[in-house]
């Protein structure tokens, strides 16, 4: 059996974008963590983070943010569920759904608790 491994095989843009959130995940995790844990007081106060949270441009990076870290873990777990599932295509299938399911659900969640912040 031969597998069409090459660009042509459709998987080529999928192994970018993995490789791209994997790159981006650093400089938006770095940001994320600089805002929440060093520029803040030792006690976490929610009228500030609400503030932060309300801006156009914090919404964009956490949105950024919840994107790419989604794709990039849930994608990943689909590569390696893909190692050991690759002579089952039944139990492949049901997998995908549930990972792509997984994935929706988390992506209204973090949508519907992200967006709804104002100043």
């Amino acid at each position: 059996m031969t597998v069409n491994r090459g660009h042509g095989s459709g998987g080529f843009w999928w192994w970018l974008m993995q490789r791209v959130t994997g790159i981006l995940l650093f400089p938006v995790l770095l940001l994320h963590y600089v805002a929440t844990h060093l520029q803040t007081s030792h006690f976490v106060e929610y009228d500030k983070i609400a503030a932060r949270v309300a801006t156009p441009t914090w919404k964009f990076l956490n949105i950024a943010f919840l994107t790419i870290v989604l794709f990039h873990g849930l994608y990943g777990l689909w590569n390696v569920l893909l190692d050991y599932l690759s002579k089952k295509p039944a139990l492949r299938a049901v997998l995908f759904s549930l990972i792509v399911t997984i994935g929706l659900a988390l992506y209204v969640l973090g949508l519907v608790t992200i967006i709804p912040f104002s100043a």
